[in-house]
């Protein structure tokens, strides 16, 4: 393990994170607003960055293990440089802080605030571009970059990327990353002209983009996209559903104007989920609730592909809809966004593959002579990714169940201990009960803070590249 290299990227993270709060910044000032918040964070973040000139001696390599650690460790420091602004300013403690801004790197949107609206816009847009930062990944930008320190990138990319697959769409990864960053920035951009377009001003469109685009779900809004036009939320569930597709078929489809992508079964399967669950939760709105067609509709798609692409945004409270609707929501949290998105969840990938894992098991009962395989796209699934799948599922789902035993402990009902875990560690945010779309975190005790942050970091690194950190082999080495 090459730990002064470590190092070195690590201070170069501090510095890229200490020069994106110069936007804050230029907005406090031209606001009118106290910019000493963002100055102490910066002078803070700069001398974290002063290590990168103490670290010339550092040979230029990293290996997988080194990979993992930068990752895991680069995002815990991110999300505590990050969150100074609000601590500075007064307005957090250091462990709503860290929840607060692990809560938007990791595009959870879980927040401890009860009031949104009284903080400075500065403070709000800073929220913001946090959650945007984290969408593709504060590393992907870093790995855009790492040439320039005669060191490649691909053993991060493959612990920051989320999704069983790590295909890159070019031969260098730090080209790569920067393909990912021009596609997620243009559809940010788009995403600000509709908003605009359909009333919003300038800097909340700005806001709003920021978070759309990285499935992150903060508003500057108490009542969150319900404050806006019914056009804008149309608009909102657009962008949510386009940010919570791979990325890679973006990219083949509009640079390379690629229309095979609509035979890919991962999207086949997000788009199917998102219509089916979608019209039939209008048509029991229509029903149970006497909503009119189109407010019906505009619910039942908003929440569901909020949930689905764990945005976390919502247009009305699901908590007052029947119980098996909102069960059904929950389902939608575990299953998430397709890979390669900016979306939580175990994605929709895994679904499928263990779809046709399920179906491969049936032949066999059937026919025991029958050689059969499960395939995905007409190609044969190699069994370290099937296990791979499988394993990541079980643990998701043990890691859930730990953290519920332990917010119980502190003092939480079961269902509100149940949805906040899983809110948490699928990036979610909004659940059901007492952590439901219009409630915040506030009340959960500090430990039950500390700990759902904890999960919101390792359910957007997939758990593993977390989780390894804790195993003494990966530290001796062997």
């Amino acid at each position: 393990m090459n730990l002064l290299m470590n190092v070195r990227v690590l201070s170069l993270l501090a510095a890229l994170l200490t020069l994106c709060q110069v936007t804050a910044l230029v907005v406090a000032l031209v606001l009118g607003e106290n910019p000493g918040p963002f100055l102490g964070s910066m002078l803070t973040g700069a001398v974290v960055a002063s290590l990168y000139f103490l670290t010339g001696s550092a040979k230029p390599e990293l290996h997988a293990r080194d990979g993992i650690l930068i990752v895991g460790l680069g995002w815990a420091m991110a999300t505590v440089l990050a969150g100074l602004p609000f601590v500075y300013g007064g307005w957090m403690g250091w462990i709503d802080s860290w929840f607060e801004t692990a809560s938007g790197f990791t595009t959870t949107g879980a927040s401890i605030l009860r009031d949104v609206e009284v903080l400075p816009k500065s403070q709000l847009f800073w929220r913001s571009e946090i959650q945007w930062l984290g969408g593709m990944g504060i590393l992907l930008l870093a790995i855009a970059i790492l040439p320039f320190l005669g060191v490649g990138g691909m053993e991060i990319m493959k612990a920051e990327v989320p999704g069983p697959t790590k295909d890159r769409l070019v031969p260098r990864v730090a080209t790569t990353a920067r393909i990912l960053w021009v596609l997620y920035a243009g559809l940010t951009v788009v995403n600000i002209m509709a908003f605009m377009g359909s009333g919003m001003d300038f800097l909340e469109a700005i806001d709003h983009a920021f978070t759309t685009t990285a499935t992150g779900g903060y508003s500057t809004r108490n009542a969150s996209l319900a404050a806006f036009s019914p056009t804008i939320q149309w608009w909102c569930i657009f962008f949510m559903f386009m940010a919570g597709a791979n990325f890679l078929l973006h990219y083949r489809l509009f640079m390379r104007r690629d229309w095979g992508i609509f035979k890919d079964p991962e999207l086949r399967t997000y788009f199917g989920i998102t219509v089916i669950v979608s019209v039939f939760t209008g048509v029991v709105l229509m029903l149970m609730q006497d909503k009119g067609l189109e407010l019906a509709m505009r619910h039942a798609f908003f929440n569901v592909v909020s949930i689905l692409t764990t945005t976390g945004y919502a247009n009305d409270d699901f908590a007052q809809w029947p119980m098996f609707l909102q069960v059904i929501l929950l389902n939608l949290m575990v299953i998430g966004g397709m890979a390669g998105s900016t979306a939580g969840g175990v994605k929709i990938i895994r679904l499928v593959m263990v779809w046709e894992l399920f179906l491969t098991i049936l032949d066999r009962l059937m026919m025991p002579r029958r050689i059969a395989r499960p395939k995905y796209a007409g190609v044969i699934i190699p069994p370290e990714v099937m296990e791979g799948s499988l394993i990541l599922v079980v643990v998701f789902l043990l890691v859930m169940l730990l953290s519920v035993i332990v917010l119980t402990a502190v003092g939480l009902d079961f269902t509100t201990a149940f949805s906040a875990s899983l809110a948490c560690i699928a990036n979610v945010g909004p659940g059901i009960a007492k952590v439901g779309p219009l409630e915040n975190y506030a009340f959960i005790p500090d430990a039950g803070k500390l700990l759902l942050t904890i999960t919101m970091i390792a359910g957007r690194l997939e758990l593993f590249t977390v989780l390894i950190l804790f195993f003494p082999r990966f530290w001796k080495g062997e």
